[in-house]
């Protein structure tokens, strides 16, 4: 069986104000929606010829389809206007907000460009403040890229962080000066077309998913030169950057992905703006899909020079990319140091030397035979998007040195016919009926029972289910080292999950920035995805239908009520917070991450050891 994927999760929680009764509010009927009820107007003759997505009755359909599936689906409907109320968020009434997308679609009666369409679907979607929210176009919408990574830094700025390897080959045949030291890494760059930086970043995290706005920041910064959404409306960009103590101007091209022209949006896209596509062969992926950089740093680089990055062991995951990097490095005062870099837990297997292997066998080999050596660990989760709950939890098992225990994590889902499908066939029944010689209950029989004791109920949610306490294997003996944990707003989900059960166990100290706090989690089971998609396939979206806390240090106790689990083991919209506060500076960019290595040296040599004389 596959394992679960669980993409958020859990986190060490700072106690919100308390919600209102999770489950009675949950309960109402949802009221009825006049947009969605009202009968559709016929097609105005101006679409003729336009596309499906023209007339507004066909995209007020699909906005009502989005509503009706979130009202169904999704876990924090009730519970959103009061954790966003907590975090500081403008009021927001989830309903009301879905309403107001379906009578937007009804007022632009004529729509030529279905990218705009696509553009109002994420802005609606964003407004949920939700990582886990996530927006496609199943025909596919192109994606576009100047070749140039920017990063925010903690003083507020924006700097270049690198170049594609295929830029200047890029500029020399579409007839383009190369900038060269003008887009150098530490270059800052302070408007883009005329608009000033930070003000451009404001319209894209608008159109983004987060679940803090620290996290969509970072992710409205690297759509500041790549991206899928908002697409430009000419063929190049000018960038004001200051260099030389100058303020300067650099005009690139934006560049389309490979076989855009093979798409009816991207056609379109391409014949408006004069658009190219890469066409350099496999070099020319690099400008939309990433590549060794020349020179400066990527977000997922490890943080050391690229001399002793070299030494690191890459591991690739399912899907052919980077997802672990291990090895031992040089630390404070010499010593050795055992370094791993998480990139994903969403693989089952790591693969390195043409040998595949199960994640956690990779992960726990290496972490004995640090422990055999008597080092210590820094874990990067810095760039880590999540995965698999059952990774994050093996991990934070393996941590702990022998004889010590952690409290574990925390379940809640939303009591529907959707989810006890999922579970139904998780659970190993026959009929409905526990299958013949199973004498306990598996985990997703558990579940089982609790959603539909809740419907029973008439409760929305079950009540929260509770991890038991997490032990190391007797066998393996425990981790003896200390641990440093590197966090940042990019660390989500069960990225997230494992950085709340370090801190909550007392295992880790937590270096950098708070993560993003994206709790929601997928609940799936085949043939019953998560992901909904309109009944025309015009638009996809995840919706989370479940929601993932970590328990607070002494456990939760045996039970609690879906109101105690929302009001204080939530992860949503409350990220976990670091114990030492750092940052990215514009000298890590052009240093190779020089102060996130001297941060980590300092939180080792202020760790006590544990389970070590």
């Amino acid at each position: 069986m596959r394992p679960v994927l669980l993409l958020p999760l859990a986190a060490l929680l700072a106690l919100a104000s308390p919600l209102p009764a999770a489950n009675a509010s949950a309960a109402a009927p949802a009221p009825g929606s006049a947009a969605c009820d009202a009968a559709p107007e016929p097609a105005p003759a101006a679409c003729d010829g336009e596309g499906p997505l023209c007339p507004a009755a066909e995209r007020a359909r699909i906005a009502c389809e989005l509503r009706q599936a979130i009202e169904a689906r999704y876990v924090f409907l009730t519970t959103k206007p009061f954790t966003l109320a907590a975090a500081g968020r403008p009021a927001f009434e989830p309903r009301a907000h879905l309403e107001a997308c379906v009578e937007g679609e009804r007022a632009v009666a004529v729509e030529r460009d279905p990218l705009r369409f696509y553009d109002r679907m994420r802005r609606c979607v964003a407004g949920f403040e939700d990582g886990h929210l996530l927006l496609r176009v199943p025909s596919g919408a192109p994606q576009v890229a100047l070749g140039v990574g920017l990063r925010l830094a903690s003083d507020g700025r924006v700097y270049v962080a690198s170049r594609s390897p295929a830029l200047r080959q890029a500029l020399a045949s579409a007839g383009f000066d190369d900038p060269g030291a003008l887009l150098a890494p530490g270059t800052r760059v302070v408007a883009i077309d005329g608009r000033p930086v930070r003000e451009a970043m404001d319209v894209l995290a608008a159109h983004l998913p987060g679940s803090s706005a620290a996290a969509r920041d970072e992710r409205a910064v690297d759509a500041l030169t790549r991206r899928d959404f908002l697409h430009p409306d000419r063929a190049t960009a000018a960038l004001t950057v200051i260099a030389r103590g100058a303020r300067r101007t650099v005009r690139l091209p934006w560049w389309a992905s490979p076989g855009a022209e093979r798409g009816a949006l991207g056609r379109a896209l391409l014949a408006r703006t004069g658009i190219r596509t890469a066409g350099l062969g496999e070099a020319a992926a690099a400008l939309v899909d990433g590549g060794d950089p020349a020179g400066g740093v990527r977000r997922t680089d490890s943080i050391f020079a690229p001399d002793e990055a070299a030494a690191l062991r890459t591991y690739t995951g399912d899907g052919g990319g980077p997802a672990v990097r291990l090895g031992e490095v040089p630390g404070p005062a010499g010593q050795p140091v055992c370094y791993a870099q998480l990139l994903s837990l969403h693989t089952e297997a790591l693969s390195a030397d043409g040998e595949r292997r199960p994640f956690t066998e990779v992960l726990g080999e290496f972490l004995r035979a640090c422990d055999a050596r008597g080092a210590d660990l820094v874990l990067d989760l810095r760039q880590n998007g999540g995965g698999y709950l059952s990774h994050s939890t093996a991990l934070a098992r393996m941590l702990l040195p022998a004889g010590a225990s952690s409290p574990g994590g925390a379940l809640v889902l939303r009591a529907t016919e959707f989810n006890e499908g999922v579970y139904r066939e998780r659970a190993p029944m026959l009929g409905g009926a526990p299958a013949v010689g199973v004498r306990s209950r598996s985990e997703p029989e558990r579940v089982l029972e609790s959603i539909r004791g809740a419907r029973k109920a008439g409760d929305d949610f079950t009540p929260a289910l509770l991890e038991p306490p997490l032990r190391p294997d007797p066998a393996e003996g425990g981790f003896r080292g200390r641990v440093v944990a590197l966090t940042s707003p990019s660390c989500m989900s069960a990225c997230e999950r494992l950085a709340g059960l370090l801190r909550g166990g007392g295992r880790a100290v937590l270096v950098g920035g708070p993560t993003e706090g994206a709790g929601g989690s997928q609940q799936e089971a085949k043939g019953l995805a998560a992901r909904w998609t309109d009944s025309r396939g015009r638009l996809s979206v995840s919706i989370p239908n479940a929601a993932m806390g970590v328990q607070p240090p002494g456990g939760a106790g045996e039970q609690a009520s879906a109101d105690d689990f929302f009001a204080a083991l939530a992860l949503e919209n409350r990220p976990v917070a670091p114990d030492r506060r750092y940052a990215t500076t514009r000298a890590d960019l052009v240093e190779h991450g020089r102060g996130w290595r001297e941060q980590a040296w300092a939180a080792l040599e202020h760790e006590r050891p544990l389970g070590r004389p």
